[in-house]
């Protein structure tokens, strides 16, 4: 916290190192030692309890507020059920996953009313450039939901301030009469959580802030104690029924994590294990022997609570039921032979009916896949376009269900515009290309008469030339009866 304090303060960031130097530097006015963790917790248990009473907070009125990570398509520890000799033969390597890690930070607060508020989702991004894709199976009209980006996929002061302004106090004050009844929200000591101006406006709207340490939050936060874990195994199965689907033939992106993060949220946030965070906390009902009962045990409880049921939940077929009920009626197993061909008949059957099943299953995945890889190739267009120019560009952005249900309004708006532009550019196209027709055929034309023009033209050279050499032809003729005219005369002359 000192060090979250010095870099609002000086706005810069120091080292590891610098609380340690700057207690040293300072060791006539501070001091540093380290406090055993059984006092600490009743203290910090004592400390909420006086705030509370202090401040007549009630439970509709207090909160927690916690982080929780996700790589997009990696799954927690599973356990399968697999055949002895699978093992043996060191096949047996583990359950499949996507392996996707990106990253993506799911704000989470719940009350002691047994409510939660809406999800803030931080996808790893460039600031503000959340895309349409991403959200294309977000419903808003019945879903409701934050989204924003960061360069890391993680919270930071800005977004942190922006989810208490536009989320925590937005859906909380109205349960303050309007602001005027204090507010405590529960948090750990994170930097976007703990820093002057978060702490200032908290101070301004009457909203106090519990802070625990880091390292104590899977003890002391109903988040990280009831919540967290089943959101987790709820989103691991999620993941591992759309890999089956897909058959693990495309990787699952941004697009595909709202629709499995958004059941596993409404399976794990439920009330019943909001209660038992409240409850397991100490908190709800308050009673810090919870906690301090479990720092004072050495021994913690290691064992497995996945509740696996020994009970297979295999289904059967009603086609292979019909099957066994047709071979019954028609078959006579009176004797030996034909009740073994009988059995034999049913096991070929239903074997048969399996396999079509599993085609039919993995069909239906096939289908499943193209579907997504068709959506997953339409290219995303970034939210924030479709709603207004920030002044200031470097500033967070986050998408409530009503400007996600905005910003589907103006992108329809410019989809028929474009669509208006598109058919107007059409029918230019058509026109520019009926003129370059006509131009065409009307330079056909012209040249037409160019070649008859130079056809005619050497027809009537060919026929001067012909007239000229008749004419010549003529000439000698002529010259030549006049040359034997002449000499006729000479001879009879003589």
């Amino acid at each position: 916290m000192v060090k979250n304090f010095a870099q609002d303060i000086a706005k810069i960031k120091v080292g590891k190192d610098w609380p340690y130097s700057f207690v040293r530097r300072n060791r006539n006015e501070l001091g540093c030692i380290w406090f055993d963790g059984l006092d600490a917790a009743r203290k910090r248990a004592d400390n909420i309890r006086t705030k509370i009473e202090k401040y007549n907070i009630l439970p509709c009125n207090t909160y927690n507020v916690d982080e929780k990570g996700f790589l997009l398509g990696v799954i927690n520890r599973t356990k399968r059920v697999f055949s002895l000799s699978v093992k043996k033969q060191g096949k047996l390597l583990g359950a499949s996953q996507d392996g996707n890690r990106s990253w993506i930070t799911f704000l989470a607060c719940v009350c002691q009313d047994m409510t939660s508020l809406p999800p803030f989702l931080i996808y790893q991004g460039k600031p503000g450039q959340v895309q349409d894709s991403w959200l294309a199976e977000f419903d808003p009209e019945h879903q409701s939901a934050f989204f924003t980006t960061s360069e890391t996929g993680w919270t930071n002061h800005e977004l942190g301030k922006e989810w208490l302004i536009g989320v925590f106090d937005r859906f909380t004050k109205a349960k303050a009469r309007n602001g005027r009844d204090y507010r405590l929200l529960i948090t750990d000591g994170h930097s976007s959580h703990v820093n002057m101006d978060f702490l200032e406006w908290c101070d301004q709207h009457r909203i106090i802030i519990a802070v625990f340490p880091p390292h104590s939050t899977h003890r002391l936060q109903p988040l990280d104690v009831s919540l967290f874990s089943p959101l987790s195994t709820a989103y691991s199965n999620q993941l591992i029924q759309w890999t089956a689907k897909t058959q693990g033939l495309i990787n699952l992106s941004k697009r595909e994590f709202w629709t499995l993060f958004w059941s596993a949220f409404e399976t794990s946030f439920s009330a019943e294990n909001i209660a038992s965070g409240w409850k397991r906390t100490g908190l709800l009902p308050f009673d810090p022997e919870v906690i301090l009962s479990q720092i004072t045990d050495k021994e913690e409880d290691n064992s497995d609570t996945g509740g696996d049921s020994a009970e297979s939940l295999a289904l059967q077929q009603p086609t292979a039921r019909d099957l066994r009920r047709l071979v019954d009626k028609v078959v006579d197993t009176s004797a030996a032979d034909r009740g073994r061909n009988s059995r034999k008949l049913k096991s070929t059957l239903e074997s048969l009916q399996s396999e079509v099943d599993l085609l039919r299953y993995e069909n239906q995945g096939l289908r499943e896949t193209i579907i997504q890889e068709k959506k997953r190739r339409q290219r995303g267009k970034a939210l924030k376009d479709l709603l207004f120019d920030r002044t200031d560009p470097n500033a967070a952005q986050v998408f409530s269900p009503a400007k996600v249900a905005q910003a589907r309004v103006k992108k329809a708006e410019i989809d028929a515009q474009r669509k208006e532009e598109a058919l107007k550019k059409e029918a230019q196209k058509v026109q520019r290309q009926k003129k370059a027709a006509e131009q065409k055929a009307l330079a056909l034309e012209r040249r037409r008469q160019r070649e008859a023009e130079t056809e005619r033209k050497r027809q009537a050279k060919e026929a001067r030339q012909q007239e000229r050499e008749e004419n010549r032809q003529i000439r000698r003729d002529l010259k030549r009866l006049w040359t034997v005219a002449k000499k006729v005369r000479m001879l009879r002359m003589k």
